[in-house]
């Protein structure tokens, strides 16, 4: 599914995900950002244990923290959420990230 989001640069993102009729555990979970498709390294990633966290059966959380954009230029990112279990792998989310300047640092 594409999804833009726009958060302010330096605040907290946090968003959840819930899957029906999963029977078991995600075995994994990205939501990477990158600057161009091209680029070589993630501007950040967040991944199960590290920024993304279940909550309980067949939900979770992504949390983007402050720390993971105070230091990145304003502008358009890409970003997709992709998730892993039972050996299929799905990217269920995609679409530009928009960080904006803040005003109150």
């Amino acid at each position: 599914m594409e999804q833009n989001i726009t958060m302010v640069r330096g605040d907290t993102l946090s968003f959840g995900m819930e899957f029906e009729d999963l029977d078991q555990d995600l075995s994994s979970a990205y939501f990477s950002v990158k600057k161009s498709y091209s680029d070589s390294s993630y501007t950040f990633q967040k991944s199960l244990g590290s920024g993304i966290t279940k909550v309980e059966t067949g939900k979770y959380r992504v949390r983007v923290a402050p720390t993971d954009t105070a230091n990145v230029d304003a502008g358009n990112y890409f970003y997709d959420l992709q998730v892993s279990a039972n050996s299929d792998v799905f990217t269920i989310l995609r679409g530009m990230l928009t960080i904006l300047p803040e005003v109150t640092e």
